[in-house]
């Protein structure tokens, strides 16, 4: 029996870097990026071994990409410095044999700077590393509503900081992970990207619809403008959302791992963990 090859991954400790773990620990063997000894600690009870460092500083990319045979970049969401660490991710991944870089949905957005720094990352690797790079454009993730079911099952209002007709695709996090497993299976061809929607188009108001089904009590849908002190990075992408939504297209999803997790389930999973562990 040959070797497990092995995998790095940058973000390890955020909830895509462990739907992507939880998704490749099989067939990988993990180095994960942790930033500091609590992350460490986490990651190693999980299997992982584990770099402790900055993914913005040369000799910790160098120590753990040092004999991987792929890579999975994930750079935290807004991170201002992502345009500069994906440079030194090019740099240091240069003998990686396959590096998938988690994208988003529509990079080439420039009205969302966060969506705009992606798309230059990608042309950074692409004209570094083509056609070893594979761009993982990833929608919303349905789990990203769970603060706002858990407002929601206390006064019935699914409250959001943008129209609730505004129509966006999302993704549940098992199907990235799942993705990420089959994109780096040596049957896929790199040099590509790739749009993950489990759900092409659907608006808060729909979502509020099916929260009523699911919990047998009323659910409404509510826009109230995001807090002053929200950030303007993320206040403009609520502007954009408000204005254009985000949709795509399920076809790329279904290409790589079959039917995406249905969204009633996913919702169903999110009221089952608020609810907690029934006697």
């Amino acid at each position: 029996m040959g070797r497990m090859p092995t995998l790095a991954v940058t973000g390890a400790h955020g909830k895509t870097g462990q739907a992507v773990i939880t998704a490749c620990r099989e067939t990988w063997q993990i180095r994960a990026l942790a930033r500091n000894q609590r992350q460490a600690e986490s990651l190693r009870s999980s299997g992982c071994e584990v770099v402790i460092g900055d993914m913005a500083n040369s000799s910790t990319l160098s120590e753990l990409f040092k004999d991987t045979d792929a890579v999975y970049h994930i750079c935290p969401n807004f991170h201002p410095g992502e345009v500069e660490i994906g440079t030194l991710v090019a740099a240091k991944a240069d003998k990686v044999e396959r590096l998938l870089y988690h994208s988003v949905l529509h990079p080439q957005t420039q009205k969302m700077p966060h969506h705009w720094r992606k798309l230059l990352v990608e042309e950074i690797l692409l004209e570094a590393r083509s056609p070893r790079t594979t761009f993982v454009r990833s929608a919303p993730y349905v789990q990203n509503l769970k603060p706002y079911i858990e407002n929601a099952r206390g006064d019935g209002r699914l409250v959001l900081p943008y129209s609730v007709d505004a129509r966006t695709a999302m993704v549940d996090l098992l199907d990235v992970g799942r993705a990420a497993s089959a994109l780096l299976d040596s049957n896929f061809e790199s040099g590509s990207g790739w749009d993950l929607c489990g759900v092409a188009s659907i608006s808060h108001r729909e979502i509020a619809t099916l929260l009523t089904r699911l919990t047998l009590n009323t659910v409404s849908p509510h826009e109230e403008q995001a807090p002053n002190d929200t950030p303007l990075e993320v206040q403009k992408m609520f502007s954009y959302m408000n204005e254009y939504g985000l949709e795509g297209s399920t076809q790329q999803l279904r290409a790589l791992i079959g039917d995406p997790t249905p969204l009633e389930s996913t919702l169903q999973g999110l009221l089952s963990e608020l609810e907690g562990p029934t006697s």
